[in-house]
């Protein structure tokens, strides 16, 4: 008889649930990672195979109410392979607005598997997120004054996650501090039944260090729901080892493919474009979307890239651009009856439609992607389903493979993570599979 599936997670982006896989993949847990919501087969088919699932879903940026329908109905899919327990997997910056996701979808988890109280764990120590006394700090500066506050569709302006957070949902707010974190496991669990107690139903969980997390974890580790970023997932798994827990089967293999790389750059983040630098430093070129082109013409502008790329070993394509140059063009695009909204969506669609085809014409089967919304239209244009983790390429970038078919390697970065040399390294590594 299957044994019962150890954990699940419900990611709100593509990039995110693949950060978290990477954490269970480095400590030898065995995860499949579900583009969307899983099909009835490939569900069935995991049971008994592997330790964890995650769903990984694109819910971050749209509306909440379609946020919580798509998070309970891969929470009901999943539930036919009843795991021992579940994460709302967010990013470790708490990428949110005033309205959600954060705090609906919690809530709406919440009350489908009969949960009162739960906790919020977003700290990422290993990539700079640390959270003390409630606030939130990127690399040691402040969450509103760190290079989020400029994102361009979550943009991040309010350091303290307790008011953050409220501002979300119903549901009462409260905090467990660092002064009970550091006492140890026992110490947090009393606090988090104090604040139960209280009223409380969703505590933020204060983080500094790996130590930390590796605390909070044996404290949560027999809690039905937890959500957080991908650090609380890496100190389960760890606690898992610790505590001997044995993992599933072998890592998949590639295979014989047609040599080649897609590197395709959708994010504005302040990393992504350092990398970005780097990566031509490097002497790789890296063709770049002609934006307002592709506003007249997509279908031209599409193909012209396409021409640029398609007979290089690095195929690289980008749409990044600085905070400034973004504000100019939006507004440019504005004024010729072009809003911003139909501009983003434009541009995923773009890439996504080159990364189509340069796989299905030209054979590639290794792809780098940065950007979670991006990540989502090219997984979506590749019919790509199910993965496995093959290895971490950077904290929180694993390197993937597909399940089934089409056959790819894929790396999937959040754009805020990796170091500056992220691409030529990612490129290195698949070309060796």
């Amino acid at each position: 008889m299957p044994r019962r599936l150890r954990f699940a997670a419900i990611a709100d982006d593509y990039t995110g649930g693949s950060d978290l896989t990477s954490m269970l993949a480095a400590e030898g847990v065995r995860a499949i990672q579900f583009f969307g919501l899983p099909r009835p087969d490939a569900l069935a088919a995991a049971g008994g195979e592997y330790d964890a699932a995650v769903v990984c879903l694109k819910s971050r940026s749209i509306e909440p109410e379609e946020a919580c329908r798509l998070s309970v109905e891969a929470l009901e899919r999943v539930a036919q392979l009843d795991p021992l327990q579940w994460q709302f997997k967010y990013c470790s910056t708490f990428d949110s607005t005033d309205r959600g996701n954060i705090g609906p979808v919690a809530s709406k988890l919440m009350e489908r598997l009969g949960v009162p109280f739960t906790t919020a764990i977003p700290a990422l120590p290993v990539n700079g997120r640390t959270q003390y006394g409630g606030y939130l700090f990127v690399n040691g500066a402040l969450l509103s004054e760190s290079p989020m506050r400029d994102h361009p569709l979550n943009p991040m302006r309010e350091p303290s996650l307790v008011r953050h957070l409220q501002r979300q949902t119903s549901r009462r707010v409260g905090l467990i501090g660092w002064e009970a974190v550091r006492r140890g496991p026992e110490a947090i669990r009393r606090a988090m039944k104090e604040e139960a107690a209280a009223g409380v139903e969703i505590a933020l969980v204060d983080a500094l260090t790996e130590d930390d997390l590796d605390r909070i974890a044996e404290a949560v580790c027999e809690e039905r729901l937890l959500t957080g970023g991908s650090g609380i997932t890496a100190g389960l798994a760890r606690f898992w080892r610790r505590i001997g827990l044995e993992p599933f089967g072998d890592q998949p293999r590639l295979g014989r493919t047609e040599p080649g790389v897609l590197v395709i750059a959708g994010s504005c983040s302040a990393a992504t474009l350092r990398q970005l630098e780097a990566f031509a430093g490097a002497g790789v070129p890296v063709s770049r979307l002609d934006v307002a082109a592709l506003m007249r013409d997509p279908e031209a502008e599409i193909a012209r890239l396409e021409a640029e790329v398609r007979e290089r070993r690095v195929a690289a394509a980008a749409s990044s651009m600085g905070p400034a140059e973004r504000r100019r063009l939006l507004e440019e695009l504005e004024g010729r009856g072009h809003p911003a909204e139909e501009v983003r969506m434009t541009i995923e669609a773009a890439l996504a439609e080159l990364a189509r085809r340069i796989v299905s014409s030209h054979g590639i089967a290794r792809v780098v992607v940065a950007g979670g919304e991006t990540a989502g239209a090219v997984i979506e244009a590749l019919g790509a389903q199910a993965v496995e983790a093959l290895d971490t390429l950077d904290p929180g970038v694993p390197a993937l493979m597909t399940v089934g078919e089409p056959r790819l390697a894929l790396v999937l970065k959040s754009g805020n993570f990796g170091r500056d040399g992220f691409f030529p390294n990612a490129v290195r590594y698949l070309e060796g599979l």
